[in-house]
């Protein structure tokens, strides 16, 4: 269990938009565990990361796409 015994919330009144994804398990868990370690939520820490991404490089940094599949699947001709 967290040392804090609350998580920190955003402004009453703050505009928000939702933004959702799918993401590995354990992507999930390590964003859990330091959202928990934290003491904030999981939206929070994602924006709080988000921001600090972009503060840091002007903007947010680009990522390499998905490694393409090795092997091409049989389509039949229709």
């Amino acid at each position: 269990m967290s040392a804090h015994q609350y998580r920190a919330r955003r402004r009453q009144g703050s505009p928000t938009v939702l933004l959702q994804s799918r993401v590995a398990p354990e992507v999930r868990e390590a964003v859990q565990e330091a959202a928990a370690s934290s003491g904030v939520s999981i939206a929070y820490y994602m924006e709080a990361l988000i921001q600090q991404l972009v503060e840091e490089n002007g903007t947010l940094p680009l990522v390499d796409g998905p490694r393409p599949q090795r092997e091409e699947l049989p389509i039949p001709a229709a």
